[in-house]
């Protein structure tokens, strides 16, 4: 899989790119709103890369690399949940607030829908996690459900009109 936006280039993983996601994920400001909250060891980030490489060589829906430059910045992309499409993304801090979550998104909703056909596609965020909050509204997502769990709020949205 290979994009490109204005300012980005979007692509499969590769396993050169464990470090720096492995960096990312560290950071305990990006996994605040993450499974446990924890941030990732080596180990995680290494396997979940790992995930990410088998399941896009072999289905093709997956969360994919965004790059700045020659630089990992985070990922944007799908996980298939069985009954529906999980649409996310996660970024290194130090680029939140710049817009690239959005154009990022933009372009590989696009390619989900029409390239790789995909459809109930849903995105999910803690009501709290503003940002991502945002990015799902400039969407055009849909809200479909507010559910809660220990830590808040969850804004469950489908797919985008």
């Amino acid at each position: 899989m290979h994009l490109e936006t204005h300012r980005l280039l979007i692509r499969s993983f590769e396993r050169e790119d464990i470090p720096a996601y492995a960096e990312i994920v560290a950071d305990p400001r990006v996994t605040r709103y993450l499974g446990d909250g924890k941030p990732y060891s080596y180990e995680q980030a290494a396997a979940y890369v790992e995930d990410l490489i088998a399941r896009d060589s072999t289905t093709g829906i997956s969360r994919y690399a965004v790059l700045l430059g020659d630089e990992l910045i985070g990922f944007c992309g799908f996980k298939d949940l069985g009954d529906h499409i999980d649409f996310g993304w996660r970024y290194a801090h130090r680029y939140w607030g710049k817009g690239y979550a959005t154009e990022a998104a933009r372009a590989v909703l696009e390619y989900g829908v029409e390239i790789l056909g995909l459809s109930g596609i849903v995105a999910v965020a803690y009501e709290a996690n503003v940002g991502s909050v945002r990015v799902i509204e400039k969407l055009g997502f849909e809200l479909v459900a507010k559910t809660a769990d220990a830590r808040g709020p969850i804004l469950k949205h489908g797919q985008p009109r």
